[in-house]
């Protein structure tokens, strides 16, 4: 469909490309990653052995400034430097955090893969909205992210905080729950090479 606002996609029409559920699909995997930490951070600390809520409330702290620092920072390069690499470099990031919390490191170290996952996350929150825009057009933009948005709203909370806590009950060991959740952000991470824009 072509309109005064240039090239744009109907919902029903932006559902048949292939586009469409590689960000569904990124939406709900770096969305489950994005969101466990929120429940996970305070836990995994005293999990490995330390014993201050103090330093595992900051763990917390970490992601959240992240992930509002990340809105703004992200936003910008990706205007610079295009969607598709901003959001798929910070997604690799998050997903080698993931691998690195278990390995023993140190407070900082701990406070820095906090800050790379949650600078994944506000970056999966800004970027995505221009990316679907210059993808799928403005003129049904609001109807086509609302759909993408379903794979956050009914997926990532079951992949994520749900099936993480499953696999606690199963194990008793974060790692494993680490090592699940940064494969997501690096599956996310490899899906962001499969985008196209669809052609009019």
């Amino acid at each position: 469909m072509q309109s005064l606002r240039g090239f744009s996609l109907r919902p029903k029409e932006a559902l048949k490309t292939s586009s469409f559920w590689v960000i569904w699909s990124i939406w709900a995997l770096q969305g489950a990653a994005g969101i466990s930490m929120v429940i996970l951070s305070v836990p995994f600390w005293t999990f490995f052995g330390y014993s201050g809520m103090k330093e595992a409330v900051f763990l917390l702290s970490s992601f959240n400034i992240a992930n509002g620092l990340s809105r703004l920072i992200s936003g910008f390069l990706s205007d610079m430097i295009g969607r598709k690499p901003v959001m798929g470099f910070s997604f690799l990031v998050s997903g080698l955090c993931y691998f690195l919390l278990p390995q023993g490191f140190s407070f900082v170290g701990t406070s820095l893969f906090c800050l790379g996952i949650g600078f994944a996350f506000g970056t999966l929150f800004s970027v995505s909205a221009p990316l679907v825009s210059d993808y799928f057009g403005l003129e049904h933009f609001g109807a086509i992210f609302g759909l993408v948005f379903t794979a956050y709203g009914f997926l990532a909370g079951l992949l994520g905080p749900s099936f993480s806590g499953y696999l606690l009950d199963l194990s008793g060991d974060y790692r494993y729950v680490c090592y699940y959740l940064g494969t997501f952000s690096m599956i996310s991470s490899l899906l962001i090479a499969f985008l196209k824009k669809p052609k009019p």
